[in-house]
């Protein structure tokens, strides 16, 4: 009785059976949680993952208690860090501790790091290459055990939205960019990279080359030293349940997609700057009656060089090759590369020796590839200089290309061009000679050769219309068809992406005619002062009513409608066209008083003028 008495109070007095453990954990959860077991902070925020198949975010109302795990049997990439709450601005909402950061000098520190570093490769993102040998490393040597393996978890199987990996089909929607090559660069550089390491390093034990391409796509970012973490700021108001968005900088929309995987709607800044850009090839044609003087100053200072201030490119031809391009000097962020049996492509500033006869040995024109945007920025002073120097007849070459102390300063004189230079007297006594590049020719020489610049300005851009399988005005349309062209999808991105190659391409057509039309009322004004009778014809029949002139063309471009005309073109038309007019009513008068006895020989591009 006892026993069972006392053993029923045992019973009763023994503490309840534990509850059935919590279900796991989401990857997402185990996540989170190990930020927060690591000192991060990010109460504000929560991080959502979308929905595959529909390529937008989830909507709680529509799902109840949100579920990070996807529901389809194909994982979504897509995903979004979204407010908690309401957020202020200038609130520091993401800290990260350093523990938890990956860092360059932590991929140094692995057996395949230290063989890098004892060797000397050049490999094509040196920085880089660390950071992906300590994922590729860690993920292989410790597993589930490595410190970073909850962060691993989340990284995602693959990444089918980067370029890189586009299927054929989806790369065919790029058709006439230039970021197609720039494609086949980056994957030709990571392959290059990938089996460099492998002759030092047992490289291939820990990855294969697709997964060293994975690996290559993932980015670092920039450590607060003052609080020893990554932070993130909010700049503005952030409501309740919105996306929160970090700047990946001023980018043109190639970079955003060959470098991130995506392009940018309408990729403009506050101020309605748009950094969209498209490149152009200019070279000195074989068929130039003045080739061989045009190649020697296209390639002063330019073929041979390893540096460069521009973001362009330098292609030397390989012995082995034929002479054709196999290899490329890059600056910055960007690498470009032809591999057809194209010219040449050179863009870099430093000067070298024996350039100009590497390429006129070989037969090959030298390309300068100019990245331009709608702007009035250096590369756009950088395009009209490379134009003006390539339309050069004889005497406005001479006199560009002339040294100093000859003869020939009496040509820059009567072309009204200014020398910036400073003589040096060497050793001898003889005053050395100063050589413009292609590059400096930043002013108008003359109304012929300006004329002569946005014609040719005009082909290039026709020619790189030409390549392109559809049109502007159809790309706007197709992008209005969400179904056709799904949100997030690659093949929206590539569509707004040379949509906004056109749209440069149209800008700089447009300030091509319309400076052509400024250059004609110019002209015309020139011939009148010189009593020569103008007229006006119009689908072949004579025009009565008096002509405008430039003042008036002017004024009436400054008074269209707003967005009808962009600034710059009005400000060349205005600006830099009006100085050379003016410029060219004092050279003409000058040569009415003073009757100068140099006469023009040009080839055959003007008559009795160098116009």
């Amino acid at each position: 009785m006892r026993m069972y008495s006392s053993s029923s109070r045992k019973q009763q007095q023994q503490p309840p059976q534990p509850a059935s453990p919590p279900p796991p954990k989401d990857k997402y959860e185990r996540f989170e949680q190990w930020l927060r077991d690591n000192g991060a902070k990010f109460e504000l925020l929560e991080l959502r993952e979308y929905d595959a198949a529909k390529n937008a975010p989830r909507e709680e109302e529509e799902v109840g208690e949100e579920k990070k795990e996807p529901t389809t049997t194909e994982e979504s990439e897509m995903r979004g860090v979204h407010a908690r709450t309401h957020i202020p601005p200038n609130t520091v909402c993401v800290t990260i501790p350093r523990r938890c950061l990956i860092t360059v000098e932590m991929g140094q520190a692995t057996p395949i790091g230290q063989a890098i570093l004892d060797s000397d490769l050049d490999l094509d993102a040196p920085k880089h290459i660390f950071l992906m040998i300590y994922l590729l490393w860690d993920r292989k040597i410790n597993g589930s055990s490595s410190f970073f393996h909850p962060y691993y978890e989340i990284l995602p199987k693959t990444l089918r939205n980067m370029p890189i990996f586009w299927t054929p089909d989806e790369l065919a929607n790029l058709e006439g960019s230039y970021l197609l090559t720039q494609i086949a660069d980056r994957n030709e550089a990571i392959a290059e990279d990938f089996h460099a390491i492998c002759q030092i390093a047992p490289l291939a034990q820990i990855c294969t080359l697709e997964e060293f391409k994975w690996a290559r796509m993932e980015t670092k970012w920039t450590f607060d030293e003052d609080r020893q973490a990554f932070t993130i700021t909010t700049l503005q108001h952030i409501p309740g349940g919105a996306q929160v968005y970090d700047s990946y900088g001023q980018k043109c929309n190639h970079r955003f997609l060959l470098n991130y995987g995506f392009a940018v709607e309408d990729n403009r800044e506050i101020d309605g700057f748009c950094p969209d850009e498209v490149p152009l090839e200019l070279y000195v044609s074989p068929d130039d009656p003045l080739f061989p003087q045009k190649l020697d100053f296209w390639t002063r200072g330019e073929v041979g060089s390893s540096s460069s201030s521009t973001q362009h490119a330098l292609h030397l031809p390989s012995p082995s090759s034929g002479g054709q391009p196999s290899s490329s000097i890059h600056s910055k962020n960007q690498q470009y590369h032809r591999s057809t049996s194209a010219p040449m492509s050179s863009s870099t500033t430093a000067p070298s020796n024996g350039s100009s006869a590497v390429a006129a040995a070989n037969g090959s024109p030298v390309i300068k590839r100019i990245r331009i945007c709608v702007s009035n920025n250096e590369n756009t002073r950088l395009l009209f200089s490379l134009l003006r120097a390539l339309v050069c007849n004889r005497e406005e070459l001479r006199a560009v290309t002339s040294p100093v102390s000859s003869d020939a300063s009496v040509s820059r004189a009567l072309f009204g061009i200014t020398d910036p230079s400073r003589t040096v007297t060497a050793s001898s006594g003889t005053t050395t000679t100063y050589y413009r590049t292609c590059r400096d020719i930043r002013h108008p020489i003359n109304l012929r050769n300006e004329r002569a610049s946005m014609r040719l300005l005009l082909e290039v851009i026709g020619r790189q219309l030409s390549r392109y399988p559809t049109t502007l005005a159809q790309d706007v349309a197709d992008l209005m068809d969400e179904r056709a062209l799904p949100r997030f999808s690659n093949k929206r991105h590539a569509k707004i992406q040379v949509r906004g190659e056109k749209e440069v391409l149209h800008h700089f057509a447009r300030w091509a005619r319309t400076s052509l039309d400024v250059l004609d009322v110019i002209e015309a004004e020139l011939k009148e002062e010189a009593g020569v009778e103008v007229q006006m014809t119009s689908a072949g029949r004579t025009i009565t009513e008096e002509r405008p002139g430039f003042e008036l063309v002017i004024r009436r471009m400054e008074e269209e409608d707003s967005g009808s005309l962009h600034h710059t073109i009005l400000r060349y038309c205005a600006d830099v066209l009006g100085s050379l007019r003016r410029e060219e009513y004092k050279l003409r008068r000058r040569r009415v008083h003073s009757k100068p006895t140099f006469v023009s020989k040009s080839s055959g591009s003007s008559s009795g003028s160098f116009f």
